[in-house]
C-alpha cells in the first residue's frame, strides 16, 4: 500500500483549512493538506473582509502581501428595504472586498511555504480510524490513490461535502429549501455605485448584497427561499428589480444582457443548523463546523478564527486528542454560538414577507439598531 504518514491532515484548502495548515506547519508539525479543487477557483461567497481577518494577516506577516492583491477598502453599510426604507451605519472598523479566487490562493502558497504538503486537484474517498491514528485513502487526479496516516484529522471542507453522509452526519439529507447565488461584475454596469459601501436589497424570499472587490469588480451574492417559479438566477433577478425599486434604479440598462454572459456561482440547499464540532476523532473548523448565515455575519472570518483557535489548541496540548477535543467544543461555542443564532435570526426574518417590513421599520427608527447588529454579528 501506498501510505504517507503525518502528523495531521486537513480536508479542504479554502480559509479555514489553509489558515490551520499555515499555522501548525509553522510550528514544526508535518502537514498534509487534500484539497478538491485546482486553485485560482471561485467559491459562493459575500467575500468580505472584516477585521478579525485583518488581524490575523498582520499578525501573521501577510498584510501586505494582501493589499498588493488590490483589495477594495469597505467602509460602511446600507440596508434598503422593497418599500423604500434606507437605513445607514458605519462600520467603524476597516473591512475589505477581495475574490476568492486571490484569496484563498494567498492563503495556500502562504501554508505551502511553511512547509505544508499540498495535495491537488484531490479527493477523500475513504476515512478509517485504527487506534489513535486515522488512515485518508486520497484519490489524485487522474488516477493515483494511496493512504495518509495522520494523528489528527481536521475537516475544513466548507458547507457540505460527500464526507458528511459518509461519516454519520445527520443533516446531509434535510433539504432546506434554500439557495446561494454569486456573480463577479464589472462596475461600469451600476449607476453611482460607491465601493466603499456595502448595500443589502431586501425583496419577497430574498435578500441580495452588492459590495465592491478587487480590479472595480462588484461582488453581486443573493440568498433565496428556493421559488419553483424562477428557475434561473436572471429570473429571480429580474423579479428583485420589480419588487425594489432602489435595486432597479441602481442597474444600467444593459444590465441583464451582460450578465448572460457571466459564469454564476452557486450552492444549493444551503443548511444553517447545528452541525458537530467534533465527531469520530474528525475536528471541524469553518463552514463545515456551522454556516453563519451570508450577507449577516462574516464566514471568511469565522473560517479563519476557527482555524486559529483550533491550532492554538492543539499546539498547548501537544495534539491530545481528548482534552484538545473539549477545549475546542467550548472555545468554539463561546466565540461563535451567539453570533450564529442572531444571524439565523435575522436571515429568516428577512425572507419571511410580513416580518421583514416591520423588521426594517424598526430598524431606520432606532438611531443605534443597525451598528448593534453589526457589532453582534462580528467577532
Amino acid at each position: 500500500m501506498n501510505m504517507r504518514k503525518f502528523d495531521i491532515a486537513i480536508i479542504g484548502g479554502g480559509p479555514a483549512g489553509a489558515s490551520a495548515a499555515m499555522l501548525l506547519s509553522g510550528r514544526g508539525y508535518s502537514v498534509a493538506l487534500v484539497e478538491k479543487k485546482t486553485f485560482p477557483r471561485e467559491v459562493l461567497c459575500g467575500e468580505f473582509i472584516s477585521r478579525e481577518v485583518t488581524e490575523f494577516l498582520k499578525s501573521n506577516l501577510l498584510f501586505n502581501d494582501f493589499l498588493n492583491l488590490g483589495a477594495n477598502p469597505i467602509k460602511s453599510f446600507r440596508l434598503i428595504g422593497s418599500n423604500g426604507e434606507n437605513v445607514f451605519s458605519p462600520l467603524n472598523f476597516l473591512a475589505y472586498g477581495i475574490r476568492r479566487s486571490k484569496f484563498d490562493s494567498l492563503l495556500l502558497m502562504k501554508a505551502r511555504e511553511k512547509g505544508t504538503e499540498i495535495f491537488q486537484p484531490a479527493e477523500v474517498i475513504d476515512l478509517k480510524i485504527e487506534g489513535d491514528r486515522h488512515l485518508i485513502k486520497v484519490k489524485l487526479v487522474p488516477d493515483n490513490e494511496f493512504t495518509i496516516d495522520a494523528k489528527i484529522i481536521i475537516a475544513a471542507y466548507g458547507k457540505q461535502s460527500i464526507l458528511d453522509k459518509q461519516t454519520g452526519r445527520g443533516f446531509h439529507s434535510v433539504k432546506s429549501g434554500l439557495n446561494g447565488i454569486k456573480y463577479h461584475i464589472d462596475k461600469s454596469m451600476f449607476n453611482s455605485f460607491n465601493p466603499e459601501e456595502i448595500i443589502l436589497f431586501n425583496g419577497r424570499d430574498i435578500y441580495l448584497g452588492l459590495n465592491g472587490v478587487d480590479e472595480n469588480k462588484v461582488t453581486l451574492c443573493y440568498l433565496e427561499k428556493r421559488n419553483p417559479l424562477h428557475q434561473l438566477p436572471k429570473e429571480r433577478l429580474l423579479s428583485l428589480r420589480t419588487e425594489n425599486r432602489q435595486f432597479a434604479k441602481m442597474l444600467k440598462d444593459d444590465f441583464f444582457n451582460y450578465i448572460e454572459k457571466l459564469p454564476v456561482y452557486g450552492t444549493g440547499n444551503i443548511y444553517f443548523g447545528r452541525r458537530d464540532i467534533v465527531r469520530d476523532g474528525i475536528f471541524y473548523i469553518g463552514d463545515s463546523a456551522g454556516v453563519i448565515a451570508p450577507l449577516v455575519g462574516d464566514g471568511i472570518g469565522m473560517a479563519i478564527q476557527s482555524a486559529m483557535t483550533l491550532s492554538n489548541i492543539l499546539l498547548r496540548n501537544n495534539l491530545e486528542m481528548g482534552i484538545s477535543a473539549i477545549e475546542y467544543k467550548e472555545g468554539w461555542k463561546k466565540l461563535f454560538l451567539r453570533r450564529i443564532y442572531i444571524a439565523r435570526f435575522i436571515q429568516k426574518s428577512m425572507l419571511n414577507s410580513s416580518f421583514r417590513k416591520t423588521g426594517i421599520k424598526i430598524i431606520s427608527a432606532i438611531p443605534g439598531a443597525l451598528p448593534m447588529i453589526i457589532n453582534y454579528t462580528r467577532g
